[in-house]
């Protein structure tokens, strides 16, 4: 096959959930700047800054030529809410992008994230409820559903920075930011028990534990994430009860997702080992790299809102695995994006 087709057929079905690669790489250098690695997470966030900026160009050219593959992804369960890490990675820079000072930049990536979370919310998972009912419990249903939780808790987040600047709508975004935490929670304990319940109900073979199923621990952290960052700004009116109802719920969200991280693992180990799946690069692996990423800096800023002082530890250990898987899935992506022999790209 010539580079040409190779680069046409990529185009053609590229990875709706490629933008997990901006999500990843900006979380990690978010962890990196909190744990002091401040040359580290400045190169992070100029190769996060560099993908989010390629993948859109990528993925406009993927609608103008290929809509109708595009269009089939957004109507594919399995598929479809892939798209929201655009979201998400959109508000995952623009909280990096505040916390480097560029508020202009912050800003600009906020509002995209908002208003792609908008507008993906009510044609994707709508339109999923409004189109074919002939869906059972079955492949459709994936941990990649839980994306939409974790594009819903990046909204909160974003908003929450901003709002912890202060200004004349502080009080509105802090109070924008209470309510999207609560839409994402309630998400996350709506899709996590389908999720769950596929796992427990179906027969899972080998592709279909995919890396994407450490989203059931992201969507937590995240959460986490989102609770803690609410912690830090005055919630407007009688809102402020629910001060300790977010760290309890936070608390529980963070408990539930630390049990999920030995089970993904075996997930892997099933995959990979008896399952006889290639350790070979993929795009979801970035869906891998994120919640640990984000497990680490959620810990750590829970745990300093909260005051919990055994959780920072925690996650300055975890940070290090979050760096470390990064390079090995980025060493894995650049190879394959040079390897154009038949032989897949072994990690």
């Amino acid at each position: 096959m010539q580079p040409a087709d190779v680069s046409r057929s990529t185009l053609r079905n590229l990875y709706p959930g490629y933008f997990a690669f901006v999500m990843a790489t900006g979380i990690v250098s978010t962890a990196a700047q909190i744990f002091k690695l401040q040359a580290f997470s400045a190169v992070l966030l100029f190769a996060a800054t560099a993908g989010y900026a390629v993948l859109i160009a990528l993925y406009a050219f993927r609608m103008a030529r290929f809509a109708k593959e595009m269009r089939e992804d957004a109507r594919t369960p399995g598929k479809a809410f892939g798209f929201f890490t655009f979201a998400a990675a959109s508000n995952v820079l623009a909280v990096r992008y505040f916390s480097a000072g560029d508020t202009r930049l912050a800003a600009a990536l906020a509002a995209i994230g908002a208003a792609s979370w908008l507008a993906l919310t009510y044609t994707i998972p709508v339109g999923l409820m409004l189109g074919s009912t002939d869906r059972s419990l079955g492949p459709s249903v994936n941990a990649s559903w839980l994306i939409w939780v974790v594009a819903t808790q990046s909204v909160s987040t974003a908003l929450s920075v901003f709002a912890s600047a202060g200004g004349g709508q502080s009080a509105l975004l802090a109070f924008s930011s209470a309510a999207f935490w609560g839409i994402g929670t309630i998400l996350y304990l709506v899709l996590i028990t389908i999720v769950t319940a596929r796992l427990l109900l179906s027969s899972m073979s080998a592709e279909e534990l995919t890396p994407p199923y450490w989203i059931n621990m992201g969507a937590t952290a995240i959460t986490v994430l989102a609770g803690a960052r609410l912690l830090a700004v005055p919630l407007p009116g009688h809102l402020v009860v629910l001060g300790p109802a977010i760290v309890g719920i936070s608390f529980m969200l963070w408990a539930f997702g630390s049990f999920w991280i030995p089970a993904v693992v075996l997930f892997g180990v099933w995959r990979y080992g008896r399952g006889g799946h290639p350790v070979t690069y993929e795009p979801a692996l970035w869906s891998m790299v994120f919640p640990m990423g984000m497990y680490a800096t959620a810990t750590d800023l829970f745990g300093k809102a909260a005051g919990l002082p055994w959780l920072p530890p925690i996650a300055w250990a975890e940070s290090w695995i979050a760096y470390a898987a990064w390079v090995i899935v980025f060493l894995g992506m650049a190879r394959d994006l040079f390897w154009r022999g038949s032989r897949p790209v072994r990690l």
